[in-house]
């Protein structure tokens, strides 16, 4: 896609080049594969899913779909690795939002006693909330689900995205503010 990063290759072995050498089996060119290629895939990856447990998950997918293509000889042009393994990525990648977004649904799920008015608004709520926190930018939703959803302290936030205390506070605490002002708004309308 334009504007996505591009997998740039690292230097390959001189005895043959990578595909040429997993065609015939050799196992180091396979690794040699995966280490010219997986920071590329990952970063495209990332960028594209925002999860990185997800697209580490995407990148193992890829290179096992192109070691796959590769060992049956299906590159047809060996100067075309570095698209090969793009394009095999983005197709992955495709397929993982367009399942993520079927699953979203929900299904109609009247419990007795339950009111179904309310759990409509409460789904409607929460959709809201999700496109508004899809808006922000990679290192606030990284803010939010560190320390919102999986408990970190603000100090482990910190770390983890090597950020001042400060600076995630100050994130943090925009970023809420913002969204709890724009959802008091709307409910005054």
């Amino acid at each position: 896609m334009p504007g996505e990063p591009t997998v740039a290759p690292a230097m390959i072995q001189p005895e043959g080049t990578i595909e040429q050498r997993i065609l015939a089996g050799d196992p180091s060119a396979e690794e040699d594969l995966v280490n010219a290629y997986s920071r590329g895939v990952f970063v495209i990856a990332v960028a594209r899913i925002r999860d990185s447990d997800a697209a580490r998950d995407l990148v193992q997918e890829v290179f096992i779909a192109v070691l796959q293509a590769l060992r049956k000889g299906q590159l047809r042009e060996s100067d075309k690795l570095t698209a090969f393994v793009q394009g095999t990525a983005r197709n992955l990648i495709n397929n993982y939002l367009r399942a993520r977004a079927h699953c979203a649904e929900c299904e109609l799920d009247l419990e007795a006693g339950s009111d179904p008015v309310e759990e409509l608004e409460s789904l409607e709520r929460q959709r809201l909330v999700r496109r508004e926190l899809e808006t922000l930018n990679f290192t606030d939703q990284q803010i939010l689900l560190l320390s919102l959803v999986d408990g970190h302290s603000l100090t482990e936030v910190a770390q983890k995205l090597n950020l001042s205390h400060d600076a995630v506070r100050a994130r943090k605490s925009r970023v809420v503010r913002k969204i709890t002002e724009k959802f008091a708004r709307m409910s005054q309308k």
